[in-house]
């Protein structure tokens, strides 16, 4: 669930710009949290898995997303990975900006064309 405030998933001003307004908005989104799901989703440990991680991998991020020193540390402890960094106004950005989602999109055809050589 998505608020600008509160006990929620995603208390973010962003989120909710996206998620609770027409803008992120599907006819079966429900922006609602399975409160049972929170144990799992809380404790997932990102960083300790990257060093599982045995495919070659990239990593799109902004220094305006959520959490660009965890991008850099998950990165860092893949085996087979880069990282390009682009410009954004913030993490929602990479959802539906259609600049940001040609970057992504170029970079990852690019990606998948040398890594799988």
């Amino acid at each position: 669930m998505a608020a600008d405030n509160g006990d929620v998933a995603m208390p973010l001003t962003e989120a909710f710009s996206y998620y609770g307004t027409p803008r992120g908005a599907v006819p079966n989104y429900t922006n609602a949290f399975a409160v049972q799901s929170w144990p799992y989703t809380s404790t997932f440990d990102a960083i300790g898995a990257a060093k599982l991680i045995r495919v070659p991998t990239i990593v799109i991020h902004s220094e305006r997303a959520l959490a660009p020193s965890l991008a850099r540390r998950f990165q860092a402890d893949l085996n087979n990975a880069r990282i390009l960094w682009v410009e954004s106004s913030g993490q929602i950005d990479f959802y539906d900006n259609p600049h940001l989602i040609a970057i992504g999109a170029d970079a990852v055809t690019k990606f998948f064309k040398t890594a799988t050589r």
